[in-house]
């Protein structure tokens, strides 16, 4: 089999397996919508003030609702053995890695960033700022991702691993969230916010380049 037709397979698989598992899925989309739907009642009715919070309470809430499922990355697959067949099954762990990257971001974070037009209703939120609040998510869940399989990786062994997790990927996110604050701040007011995009950008790619290996041997670590 090619690696294009094994990568194929892989993200056939995960698809198929979410479709028995629909609850999982809709778990992290619930709180966020939930996070949306609170926020504005425990604030109060000011348009303008639910309007200049709308991007971070977003960010928040993505990055809380991706925390929820990422435990889950490799934990069921190394339970049942299947992430051990596949690691010697020949193929580039590399390979296997970036299949689940692709699979979690489509099942998981591609959800929560179309449901942040929720913001649009919700926060009185300019639609032409969700389009740039919209990039930064796009970009910040990849970097959260490729995080968030490492960090899983590390501790797919673990059953008490999801509080380490946070500890391990939310100080990290840091500089992300500044670039993207500083992005939809500088659209907020007219102003030219190419370089900040372009640096999270520069991450997230970064990220997806390197995150790939880097779980790769953490996964063989704890296999064995």
């Amino acid at each position: 089999m090619s690696y294009s037709n094994f990568f194929y397979q892989m993200l056939k698989r995960d698809l198929q397996l979410a479709k028995t598992q629909k609850h999982e899925l809709g778990l992290p989309v619930l709180f966020f919508i939930l996070v949306l739907i609170l926020f504005p009642i425990a604030i109060g009715p000011e348009g303008g003030l639910l309007a200049r919070l709308a991007p971070s309470v977003g960010w928040i809430a993505v990055i809380l609702a991706i925390l929820i499922a990422l435990p889950r990355m490799f934990a069921e697959d190394y339970e049942n053995g299947w992430l051990e067949q596949l690691f010697l099954s020949g193929y580039p762990g590399s390979l296997i890695v970036t299949a689940r990257l692709v699979s979690f971001w489509l099942l998981y974070c591609l959800p929560l960033i179309l449901s942040s037009f929720l913001l649009v209703p919700f926060f009185s939120f300019d639609l032409g700022l969700w389009w740039i609040l919209l990039q930064t998510l796009i970009c910040g869940s990849i970097l959260m991702t490729c995080l968030g399989s490492l960090a899983s990786a590390l501790l797919v062994s673990s059953r008490k691993g999801s509080g380490v997790m946070a500890l391990l990927i939310v100080p990290l996110l840091i500089p992300a969230v500044i670039f993207a604050s500083a992005a939809q701040e500088a659209a907020s007011q007219a102003l030219p916010y190419t370089s900040p995009m372009l640096i999270l950008f520069a991450l997230a790619v970064f990220a997806l380049t390197v995150a790939p290996i880097a779980t790769a041997q953490a996964l063989r670590l704890n296999l064995g």
